[in-house]
């Protein structure tokens, strides 16, 4: 008997010795097959990885030793804690960069907090253009960076031949001043975040300077220094401007012919000129009036203003209107500041808005109809006097967003079953509930009488 338990035990070990051995033969073989793929696969790899990781990859293997010089994709993240540890950023950064070979930069993303030298910072912008760049991430972190410590951004960026991509981040200390000699021809792609404009010129040389432009940002920026920003641009597809304030007496001109998608809202006075022209090619817009809700207040008294608002989004396909409950309302229960929408075929609300009935009026060829319910109360929802010929005979998808169990809820989801004729897929969206409510909704939802015989429901 102990004889076998010894042979039991010396299996045991064996097979611990084989497994072990096993799994030194399955990594060394994987270490192997890794130094067997090409030097641009492996760099593709290592770009992928933070910055510091590979460089140690240069401990994998001889052949691995100096392949993190060539790293075409260069991230630095210095917003750190501690003055040792942003010393220590520095001199890496340094080294880094000194050691990396002599072959273009494809991305560059510089992030500095407090405490990072602005001389070095320079001189790590000036590299990146220096090698040709293509697409630039500068984010600066602290409220103790100025305009003026930035030489390379006016004297070196700006006048960037291979930039593609730009993407600038700052708290508003820094003042965005552009340069006369401003000239950035192959840029397609400018974001412009907590940034202050120091005056209508500066932002007007900087967008005439690039001449491919698609796809503009204006985020959270403070404009209290322009008296009118104008984006008039041919080229420009993508437009965003959001999440910031507009003073008094201040004008905002949009001319984009080729304008695909657009983003706005914006905190507005009621002075505020706005001017929408030449959108002929916009496709899909999201709109934030209650951004503007002092100025749409004035329109409500003003038909033709809120008409010309509306009516330069009217060639869209594709329409998100969001924002406070009452400004809206107060225009969708006016349809004569309601244009029609010949081309929309997807609408989405921000709630379910009083006179959201007469909007869908001015909607032919709408297919799909989504309301978000976040902000739904009671008083919102009245049965429509009339229904809306799209929802009989055109709308085929219905989303409700952020169900809440509400006894009206389950009202405008009754009025949209009963009337959506060739609705095809009703998806509905339940905010925090048990799975037993669930559930309970969804068999109450399943059980409403439906118009449409292929109406199928989802419930999430």
């Amino acid at each position: 008997m102990a004889i076998k338990r010894k042979q039991g035990f010396a299996n045991a070990e064996n097979l611990k010795t084989r497994d072990v051995k096993a799994r030194r033969i399955d990594e060394e073989d994987l270490a192997d097959r890794l130094s067997e793929l090409p030097d641009h696969v492996i760099l593709h790899i290592m770009s992928s990885l933070p910055i510091k990781e590979a460089v140690r990859t240069c401990l994998l293997s001889t052949r691995w030793k100096d392949l993190f010089t060539s790293i075409s994709n260069i991230e630095l993240d210095g917003v750190l804690r501690n003055k040792a540890l942003r010393n220590r950023f520095m001199k890496f950064s340094d080294g880094f960069l000194s050691l990396r070979k002599d072959i273009s930069v494809d991305r560059f993303r510089l992030c500095c907090g407090p405490g990072i030298d602005h001389r070095k910072i320079n001189e790590w912008i000036l590299y990146a253009v220096r090698h040709g760049v293509r697409e630039l991430d500068l984010i600066f972190r602290s409220r103790s960076f100025e305009t003026r410590h930035f030489t390379e951004l006016e004297f070196a960026v700006f006048t960037c031949k291979t930039l593609l991509t730009l993407r600038l981040f700052n708290l508003p200390s820094l003042v965005l001043t552009i340069p006369t000699h401003c000239c950035l021809p192959k840029l397609k792609v400018l974001h412009l975040t907590f940034l202050k404009f120091s005056d209508d010129e500066s932002i007007r040389r900087l967008l005439s300077s690039c001449y491919s432009l698609e796809e503009l940002l204006v985020e959270s920026c403070e404009l209290s220094n322009l008296n009118k920003l104008s984006i008039c641009h041919p080229t420009l597809k993508r437009l965003t401007i959001n999440d910031g304030h507009i003073d008094h007496s201040y004008e905002l001109e949009i001319n984009t012919p080729n304008l695909v998608c657009f983003d706005f809202g914006y905190f507005y006075c009621e002075e505020t000129r706005l001017s929408l022209i030449n959108l002929n090619s916009l496709s899909e817009a999201r709109i934030c009036i209650g951004f503007i809700a002092k100025m749409f207040s004035n329109y409500c008294n003003d038909t033709a203003s809120a008409f010309d608002l509306m009516r330069a989004l009217s060639c869209v396909q594709s329409f998100h209107l969001t924002g406070v409950c009452l400004q809206i309302q107060a225009m969708l229960q006016s349809p004569s500041l309601i244009p029609e929408f010949p081309n929309l075929t997807s609408l989405k609300m921000g709630a379910c808005y009083a006179g959201w009935e007469n909007m869908l009026a001015r909607c032919p060829c709408l297919e799909t109809l989504a309301f978000e319910l976040e902000d739904f109360d009671p008083v919102d929802w009245h049965t429509p006097k009339k229904d809306p010929s799209c929802l009989q005979h055109h709308i085929k998808a219905i989303k409700i967003f952020a169900l809440k169990r509400k006894h009206v809820e389950f009202q405008l989801i009754g009025y949209l079953l009963k009337k959506a004729g060739v609705l095809e897929c009703l998806t509905v969206e339940i905010e925090s509930v048990t799975k037993r409510e669930q559930r309970m909704m969804s068999k109450n939802i399943c059980a409403l009488p439906k118009a449409s015989k292929k109406c199928h429901i989802l419930i999430i």
